[in-house]
């Protein structure tokens, strides 16, 4: 906003400078004839160099508040992305913790799984040790019984 004001303000101070600079012909007022520099009176010449200075300053003034107008923006963008990069490198840092819980917690709710996984499949094998071990001693008791009565 304020370097639009800016450009403005030159634009009207180089349209000012461009009308003072016009000869009569191209303003369209009835042609005189320009007096010489050797007639011309000191003090016209210094107005004259009293406005040209004076031009010069206000086209100075407005660059110079144009160039300040800029390094305000840029040091305020360099702000936001300083603080645009520390947020995002405190976003990071929290995703990593994260990250690093989750997969701890991972690896133990695994080791967990592996455990259950074991005493599930020890309890199996006890269990069918069990069957085939009473099934067998039943069959042996069996033959026992048998060979006691065919031996009478």
């Amino acid at each position: 906003m304020m370097f639009k004001k800016a450009l403005l303000a030159l634009g009207f101070v180089a349209a000012v400078a461009f009308a003072q600079d016009a000869t009569p012909a191209e303003t369209a007022a009835p042609a005189v004839t320009a007096a010489p520099a050797e007639t011309a009176t000191p003090t016209s010449i210094e107005t004259e160099l009293k406005e040209e200075i004076a031009i010069r300053d206000s086209v100075m003034a407005v660059q110079s508040e144009s160039c300040d107008a800029e390094k305000d923006s840029l040091r305020k963008s360099l702000e936001v992305e300083q603080a645009k990069s520390a947020n995002w490198e405190k976003s990071y840092e929290a995703m990593k913790k994260d990250n690093a819980l989750c997969a701890q917690a991972l690896n133990v709710s695994i080791g967990v799984n592996e455990k259950k996984k074991e005493e599930v499949d020890e309890a199996r094998s006890a269990g069918s040790s069990m069957v085939t071990t009473s099934f067998l001693g039943g069959v042996g008791l069996g033959m026992l019984i048998l060979w006691l009565i065919t031996r009478n």
